[in-house]
């Protein structure tokens, strides 16, 4: 479907308001979590589901979700995922118990988890090759800026109000959304009536479900036990039987035949990388600072907001320089000063000057913003067009698989080094410890680097 200048960008503008609200809901409890626990006099544990468990519905939603934009047009698509979120904002707004939050989590995971994967999806369709990483730096904007200010948005909004009003501000933001999307949004998918399979979609659920799980769990209990072996042992048997069957099959739920592209498969392994370096950095710093520093939820929050700044004003500003000079400039540059901003972390104590953890943090994240969505438009522009939609669903599965992982890492890297110590010089030491791991992905990056193709193409 061919859209005119102006049905194109209020297109994309609706989508990524919705995007927007999307990846918003993933960190925003963040802050909020001591409040909550004392609300419903519950154990940090166990209020951790809040977050863990969010993230797990929503990695398991994540491979169903090239089969939803082939199967069902945009229009009705995006409006309905916006009514299940919108369903489960209320829920978790009128919550008087833990559970019900709960459940109004889940809800709104389970529609993140079929809409975050279609805003990229909308930007590679509506948007021809040599344009994409100027579209995807937009889309960049929507990943990256809702996690980063969800902290400090919650933990502004506890200190001054109850939490139930982190999730009534997006009752009224959802239903515009909604609203907007009536009159703009177009079907420009083409859809076939593609079969679900029901096996496909019980092993993706097992395999990745578990996987996520395990990671988080790792995280939670701040090390690894037997249970947690075993879940994660039979998540990645079961991940694998998934990939197995893909494979066999003519119409799979999550193709992986993308992989067969080796620019794809080298970049979705730096997005993943990425993710770690990222989010697990954005948890530990705000840990370091409360722990260590002694700043309260909203300080520290406060602090990562030049970060989310930087990063969205240098997002849409990669995605020119991408369709310009190629990725491997913007890799180069981008993960060399990631590296360099993260290894001077290691030595954070509690006398490192609060203005250099502020600029080495918002440098970093800078980086981050300048790589994530060229090296991802890099790999799904090695894919032909038939195979768009499922690379996107591919990258989006992965990074949230790599979102788990890299928070437990660093949590359980902590942990070990601090010995359970909750204040002190060992406190200190393990949280140097997880800089210290950061710093390693992030060189990993910077060596990976060197393997990309400048400027990609089909290869399948």
């Amino acid at each position: 479907m061919i859209l005119k200048k102006l049905e194109r960008r209020l297109l994309v503008f609706t989508i990524l308001l919705g995007g927007f609200l999307s990846t918003l809901t993933e960190t925003i409890l963040n802050n909020a979590l001591p409040t909550i626990m004392e609300a419903f006099n519950i154990s940090q544990s166990v209020s951790q589901w809040l977050s863990t468990g969010y993230i797990l519905v929503v990695g398991i939603m994540m491979p169903t979700a090239a089969y939803f934009f082939n199967r069902v047009p945009l229009k009705p698509l995006f409006i309905t995922t916006l009514f299940i979120f919108l369903i489960g904002t209320i829920i978790a707004s009128t919550a008087k118990n833990f559970e019900f939050l709960m459940l109004g989590r889940i809800v709104q995971a389970v529609s993140v988890g079929i809409s975050m994967p279609l805003v990229q999806n909308v930007l590679t369709l509506v948007y021809p090759p040599n344009e994409r990483g100027a579209a995807l730096g937009l889309a960049a904007i929507v990943i990256i800026l809702g996690p980063a200010i969800g902290p400090t948005l919650s933990g502004w909004i506890v200190n001054h109000y109850p939490w139930e009003w982190i999730f009534i501000i997006l009752i009224p933001i959802t239903v515009l959304v909604i609203v907007l999307s009536f009159f703009t949004v177009k079907n420009i998918n083409q859809t076939k009536p593609t079969k679900l399979s029901w096996l496909s979609l019980m092993l993706s659920t097992m395999g990745f479900g578990l996987l996520l799980y395990g990671f988080s769990n790792i995280g939670i209990i701040a090390g690894i036990n037997i249970p947690t072996t075993i879940i994660l042992v039979i998540g990645l048997l079961t991940t694998i039987g998934f990939i197995v069957l893909q494979l066999k099959l003519k119409n799979p739920l999550l193709e992986m035949r993308v992989f067969k592209s080796p620019s794809f498969t080298k970049t979705t392994i730096l997005a993943s990388l990425i993710n770690i370096a990222m989010l697990g950095t954005e948890l530990i710093v705000p840990l370091y600072l409360q722990d260590v520093r002694g700043t309260s939820a909203f300080i520290s929050g406060l602090m990562l907001l030049p970060g989310a700044i930087l990063m969205a004003i240098v997002a849409p500003i990669a995605g020119r320089l991408l369709d310009s000079y190629g990725i491997k400039m913007i890799s180069f540059i981008g993960f060399g000063v990631l590296t360099l901003a993260t290894i001077p972390m290691i030595w954070f104590n509690k006398h490192t000057s609060l203005l250099w953890i502020i600029t080495l943090y918002a440098i970093r994240m800078g980086a981050i913003s300048l790589v994530m969505m060229p090296v991802t438009t890099s790999g799904i522009n090695a894919l032909p067009e038939h195979l768009i939609v499922h690379g996107n669903s591919v990258v989006a599965t992965f990074r949230q698989v790599a979102s788990s992982l890299g928070t437990a890492l660093l949590v359980t890297i902590a942990a070990i080094i601090s010995q359970g110590h909750r204040s002190g010089v060992e406190l200190m030491r393990g949280y140097q410890g997880a800089f210290a791991a950061a710093a390693v992905v992030s060189l990993i990056c910077f060596v990976l680097t060197f393997t990309l193709k400048n400027r990609t193409k089909p290869e399948l």
